[in-house]
């Protein structure tokens, strides 16, 4: 769990700049990724969620971005205490962020106000929501991400919203046995291989599945599904990675 926490907070600030200088469609459904999961013979063991979307002012008080990082947090049915938000302000930049951490959970919401990059006179507010969470049940992590859909969509236009699998197999995988894999889990969701990467350590896969709506436009390209397949020397494991429409994730 400590390597997908990671990237928590700065994930979210990525995908401002991301999303922000390349076309996208808003997330539909997640099921294709279980399908995709389970044509690769790996076990479901941990997801994360990563949101975020402008919000409709571009000048908030501490007061306000404190009451969006409320509903919110009210809205997800988590448990927390106004009085313990977190302020964090650097230069121009302003957050504020609750925090829910439970077993196997760890939730962070958080509103902030940045520099605007056509005019740094003038600013531009943002609700980042990231979810992560151990779990081998896919209809928690289903259920989790229409929600948060719902709740981005409500509050501004074109939410961004990016899901990440994270399963597992014990062992080292045999020569060509990743490339089998990954073609796999790609017909499971009528898929086609945008690009393809092999690297000593890992091998991955970005393409594009007509089963999801959501994607990327990359150039004259679309994507919206990306697996990566990796063997850990210290655990023995292969970990198999799937996000939709990219992984958020260091692997």
């Amino acid at each position: 769990m400590k390597t997908i926490f990671r990237l928590g907070i700065l994930m979210g600030c990525l995908l401002l700049v991301l999303f922000s200088t390349i076309g996208y469609a808003p997330a539909a459904s997640s099921e294709p990724l279980p399908a995709a999961m389970k044509a690769t013979g790996a076990q479901l063991e941990e997801y994360s969620i990563n949101a975020w979307v402008k919000l409709p002012e571009d000048h908030y008080s501490d007061e306000e971005l404190e009451k969006v990082v409320g509903e919110v947090m009210e809205q997800l049915a988590v448990e927390f205490k106004r009085d313990e938000m977190i302020h964090q302000q650097r230069n121009k930049n302003r957050i504020v962020k609750a925090e829910y951490i439970r077993s196997g959970d760890h939730l962070v919401v958080m509103a902030q106000v940045v520099p605007s990059p056509q005019n740094s006179a003038r600013e531009e507010a943002y609700l980042v929501i990231n979810m992560e969470s151990l779990t081998t049940e896919y209809n928690s992590m289903i259920l989790l991400q229409e929600k948060i859909n719902k709740i981005v969509k409500k509050i501004g236009d074109s939410p961004r919203i990016s899901t990440c699998l994270i399963g597992w197999l014990d062992g080292k995988l045999m020569d060509g046995e990743s490339e089998s894999m990954l073609k796999s889990a790609i017909r499971a969701i009528d898929g086609v291989i945008v690009d393809e990467l092999q690297q000593k350590q890992y091998v991955s896969v970005t393409g594009f599945s007509s089963a999801m709506q959501e994607y990327l436009q990359v150039g004259n390209k679309k994507i919206n599904i990306n697996i990566a397949i990796r063997y850990s020397q210290y655990d023995n494991r292969t970990y198999v990675m799937i996000g939709s429409p990219i992984i958020t994730r260091e692997y």
